[in-house]
């Protein structure tokens, strides 16, 4: 029979490789959706987290302050919300560009 002990080793090692696999799925998904997809997707994945690190250019209530600063806290983010950062920052680039 288990220990207590090992049964709780096992269940959050499962826990850590389930987390592992949904936030790669979950990045793969959102990678393969359209560009306009995608960024509707970076608000809801980013909105919760663009609250707490740039408070103050949500209350702007500017999209391009809020983006630009989520951005440069980019590190700070979770994976699906740094995926839809790192393509907005993309689109921004390939604007500038044409």
């Amino acid at each position: 029979m288990r220990s207590t002990n090992a049964l709780q080793k096992a269940s959050a090692t499962r826990g850590v490789r389930l987390g592992a696999m949904t936030g790669s799925m979950l990045l793969a998904m959102s990678l393969a959706m359209p560009a306009h997809a995608a960024t509707d997707s970076g608000k809801k994945a980013c909105a919760k987290e663009a609250r707490v690190l740039c408070p103050a250019e949500m209350k702007t209530m500017s999209r391009k302050k809020v983006e630009a600063c989520m951005i440069a806290k980019v590190e700070k983010t979770s994976p699906t919300c740094k995926a839809a950062m790192y393509r907005i920052k993309a689109e921004r680039e390939q604007g500038s560009k044409n």
